[in-house]
């Protein structure tokens, strides 16, 4: 992690992201191209002047590639967070080229020009967030949209809360009063 350079940005989705799976392993990866155009207001005029357009190749792997591919499409306003990489080569005509690549770490709607339904995939093994989503259109979803799956968040959130799912305390009193004395022969580092 010495020497990245980390980014934040928001664009468009200037193109139709490109979904794949590489490797032996079969990893997902999509690749998508993000353009934005700063917009500045003339002090003279009163009107609205775009700046340069500019663009970034951004790369995204495994389930952040597979559930982007589901969610994204050419024109949807998007914030993409990641490692930044310029670099430059030489294009088929000769000229030197510089190109913007970002691998997402990080990447969703920009909710100032939408709203999103956000629906958390609970992918059971072997399922792409696209079968996913086929099956939830289809109406045979594994996803926990029915009764007996927002009881398993109900009895998540009590764990969080020291609770067992049925009511009872889950910590040992005589553990709990243990960590607050100290040791014998133990002294202060200070």
């Amino acid at each position: 992690m010495f020497n990245e350079a980390h980014i934040s940005l928001v664009g468009y989705v200037a193109g139709d992201p490109r979904y794949a799976r590489v490797g032996k392993n079969q990893i997902p990866k999509l690749m998508l191209r993000v353009g934005w155009t700063p917009r500045r207001r003339d002090s003279d005029t009163g009107e609205w002047i775009d700046g340069n357009k500019s663009f970034a190749n951004v790369i995204c792997w495994r389930q952040l590639a597979e559930n982007g591919s589901t969610c994204l499409r050419r024109g949807d306003a998007v914030v993409v967070r990641g490692r930044l990489e310029v670099r430059t080569f030489t294009g088929r005509d000769g000229q030197r080229r510089t190109v913007v690549d970002v691998e997402a770490s990080g990447l969703g709607p920009d909710l100032t020009h939408g709203v999103a339904d956000f629906r958390r995939v609970w992918q059971p093994s072997g399922k792409t967030a696209e079968q996913l989503a086929a099956e939830a259109q289809a109406g045979g979803s594994d996803t926990p949209a029915d009764d007996e799956s927002l009881g398993d968040l109900a009895d998540d959130e009590a764990a969080s809360a020291g609770e067992s799912p049925a009511g009872e305390d889950i910590f040992d009193e005589s553990a709990i009063e243990a960590l607050g004395t100290e040791p014998e022969g133990a002294t202060a580092p200070f």
